[in-house]
């Protein structure tokens, strides 16, 4: 779908929404071949010229989403309208987490034939099929299918197996699955802003897209989204989501649990809870210390049995507690930084900055698929895609 989506829109305003637990952000952009100037006037990549962007505050708790429509959608409509962009496009990528997202690793297998046959996209796609059927609940729509490797006769472990003799074929997947409520919910809502749902894209996606640069590529990494209610974590390999996992504890968790241990207003405690590690009442450094004790060990969880990342990225809300991104380094072992959008002034406010990230980078995703490939120089890597496309061809047509 995200082919058809650059396709369609590529001359057209492209529209992203963040529809989260505490807040709704978007992002209006229109792709173009050049490079254009970024707000700070340093030099953006191409095919990006952001319009404008806007957040507004949703104050839904956790455990009541999916909440009212009708809130939802004034939400919604004020982060639109925060924007200042008066022709709002007609369809939207939704970008979304959520407490109860469930996360599997899939392996599937189909037969193919008696004897071996050149593997097709058709196969890849049935293969997909079965992994879905096998790891999805009846309530549940499918939020990621990432498929990890492949194998079959003589071969394992790769990425695109199109043109292979197999008489069958196997396959990884990571499988992030969510409850058919919150679809519901967040297209009814987007039809009474007027605004048709084009793609549902999980939130670690959008934010690997704006925050893995050139430097990091190449590595095995950590992502970690605290949000308000939601943190999302996610070991990631050449821009593949390889693990995944979600809890519901966030920004607000610690907040609601230093309000009610100190006795103190909900809003005195979110102003604290900034503070972090750092704060200077003993008492609240405590509590904090104790509730980081939850992200512990399900980082612990995450990264058991797995080659160990090289580095780790901190992003959301959450991040913004002071010391936060210290602790996730020494607590992993690995450099730590926070992760924010590349084509966002690094001037002005920090929060807008990291809560505007998930939106610009589905904004790249969609430019990134619509996007011509660029030239590059000859090389056997090239020779050897360019040997592999005319096999799959020859394949595919005779």
């Amino acid at each position: 779908m995200a082919g058809q989506v650059g396709r369609g829109m590529i001359a057209k305003p492209l529209l992203a929404i963040d529809v989260g637990s505490t807040k709704v952000a978007c992002a209006i952009a229109r792709a173009h071949p050049v490079a254009l100037p970024s707000f700070d006037g340093t030099p953006m990549m191409q095919g990006l010229e952001i319009l404008g962007c806007g957040l507004a505050e949703h104050p839904v708790r956790s455990t009541s989403w999916p909440c009212d429509v009708s809130l939802l959608v004034r939400t919604i409509e004020q982060a639109l309208e925060n924007t200042k962009v008066t022709a709002i496009p007609d369809r939207a990528i939704i970008v979304l987490s959520h407490p109860a997202l469930v996360h599997a690793r899939i392996m599937a297998q189909i037969d193919l034939a008696d004897e071996p046959v050149a593997i097709r996209s058709r196969d890849l796609r049935r293969l997909a099929s079965q992994a879905i059927s096998q790891g999805l609940s009846l309530d549940r729509d499918v939020l990621v299918l990432e498929p990890l490797g492949y194998a079959g006769n003589g071969f394992e472990r790769v990425q695109n197996p199109r043109g292979f003799p197999a008489t069958r074929l196997s396959g990884a997947f990571q499988l992030v699955s969510m409850p058919s409520a919150v679809r519901k919910v967040i297209t009814q809502a987007m039809e009474a802003v007027g605004v048709e749902v084009d793609r549902l894209l999980y939130g670690l996606q959008a934010i690997a897209a704006s925050c893995v640069d050139e430097r990091l590529a190449a590595k095995r990494l950590l992502l970690l989204d605290v949000g308000g209610c939601v943190t999302d974590m996610a070991i990631v390999e050449r821009g593949q989501l390889c693990k995944t996992s979600s809890i519901s504890w966030g920004l607000m968790s610690v907040a609601e649990a230093l309000a009610a241990t100190c006795r103190m207003t909900q809003e005195q405690a979110a102003t604290d809870v900034l503070e972090g590690l750092a704060s200077p009442t003993p008492s609240v450094k405590q509590l904090i210390e104790s509730q980081l004790g939850v992200l512990d060990q399900h980082l612990r969880q995450l990264l058991k049995d797995e080659p160990p990342p090289q580095a780790a990225i901190v992003t959301g809300r959450g991040a913004l507690m002071d010391g936060l991104v210290e602790w996730v380094g020494q607590a992993t072992g690995m450099k730590a930084t926070l992760g924010r959008s590349r084509r966002l002034p690094r001037v002005g406010d920090l929060a807008k900055q990291v809560g505007l990230t998930p939106v610009i980078g589905a904004l790249e995703l969609v430019c990134r698929t619509a996007a011509p490939e660029r030239p590059r120089p000859t090389s056997s890597r090239l020779v050897n895609r360019l040997f592999d496309r005319t096999r799959t061809l020859l394949t595919e047509y005779f």
